[in-house]
């Protein structure tokens, strides 16, 4: 039996992940939607080479496809797409992409969108395709909403607007776990809200407690690679609301929370200078961050570069390093500078501990970036 045709419309980690689950029942594309070519997954690929920044690193020899191609023979379409534009324009850009995508899309195929939505977004979506294509959802196109936590390649929720008893997802192994796609959206946008509310109140209470000086003993630390996932769904369920709702009032109170975290980041870090009588010119500062390049929301990198820049009015020197990259101390650590070194997730925090232990008594201040900005 011929496996089905799958293209993920996206060069992004999410579908490289989910690829590597499909492909044993399917046969799996993966389109560059920016270069516009697409290239064949074969399995003993994807099991040589688990991580997608490492085999875009070292520039592997791919057959590559035309993108017309690949998208008029695929069965099933994945929306995964690679959002890179400034943080106000995110949502403006996973139209864009939608809407380009609708270019290729023909009679009986599955589109999956795997881009989390607020509530009402997939209907969006669907009368942009049915507008773009001509095609109806529910008798010549079936959509279908499987939103992909960030970093993840196991959908959160299963729903699909039009027939899908005995289609290709069932072959690909799923079934429906949501109502519909409406049901679909409440479902993750309520955990996409539980998450980022109990961040926020981590991030407020602590800065109390830094304020008054006292200590504040919680449960284990959460560091901002955690709490920034759910940036570009928060923006999603605000813009998906209107003005003056309570929902879109408290995601926009959770995100002016978040970037206010970045302030008090800054705000430590130029306690430590002024405390410790750093001159900038004698001062390194390293924000250690094991970011994903490829993964589909750009908020992480943007947040990483908003620190980087502020930091930068008053350090020169202020670069964001890769916790795999710091073995032996070399790229974080200057030996001639005092250097400050702020650690945002818990996979650089081991990083730092193997790399401390090469470097001795090096002269070096540590951030944690948790909401208790705890020092070392």
């Amino acid at each position: 039996m011929p496996k089905i045709k799958v293209a993920m419309y996206g060069l992004t980690s999410e579908a490289y992940r989910l690829a590597a689950d499909l492909v044993d029942r399917a046969q799996v594309t993966i389109v560059d939607e920016t270069l516009q070519m697409a290239m064949d997954i074969e399995p003993g690929f994807l099991k040589k080479n688990p991580n997608l920044q490492e085999v875009m690193a070292e520039e592997p020899l791919l057959s590559f496809k035309p993108l017309e191609q690949v998208l008029g023979e695929a069965q099933v379409i994945f929306f995964t797409p690679k959002l890179r534009r400034p943080s106000d324009e995110t949502l403006i850009e996973a139209v864009s992409k939608m809407r380009e995508l609708s270019k290729y899309l023909s009679k009986g195929v599955t589109l999956v969108n795997s881009l989390p939505t607020g509530p009402g977004g997939n209907s969006e979506n669907i009368m942009l395709v049915e507008k773009q294509t001509g095609l109806q959802v529910g008798s010549t196109l079936t959509y279908a909403y499987l939103p992909l936590r960030p970093r993840e390649q196991k959908p959160a929720v299963v729903s699909a607007a039009g027939l899908m008893d005995k289609g290709p997802l069932t072959g690909l192994g799923y079934s429906l776990n949501s109502q519909n796609v409406f049901s679909a959206e409440l479902e993750y946008a309520a955990g996409v809200m539980e998450a980022a509310v109990e961040s926020v109140t981590e991030i407020e209470m602590a800065r109390r407690a830094r304020e008054a000086k006292v200590s504040l003993q919680r449960k284990a630390e959460v560091y901002l690679d955690e709490f920034s996932k759910y940036l570009f769904e928060l923006k999603a369920i605000q813009a998906s609301e209107e003005t003056g709702e309570s929902i879109a009032y408290l995601a926009g109170a959770t995100l002016k929370s978040f970037d206010n975290y970045v302030r008090y980041v800054v705000d430590e870090t130029r306690e430590v200078l002024k405390e410790k009588q750093l001159k900038a010119s004698r001062t390194k500062i390293s924000l250690l961050w094991n970011l994903d390049k490829y993964e589909m929301r750009g908020e992480r990198l943007q947040v990483a570069e908003s620190i980087q820049q502020r930091l930068r009015d008053y350090v020169t020197d202020v670069e964001v390093v890769s916790g795999s990259r710091v073995k032996g101390g070399r790229e974080a650590f200057d030996p001639l500078k005092h250097n400050v070194v702020i650690v945002c997730s818990r996979e650089d925090q081991d990083s730092f501990k193997a790399m401390k232990k090469a470097l001795g008594n090096a002269d070096a201040t540590l951030i944690y970036a948790t909401p208790a900005l705890r020092r070392d």
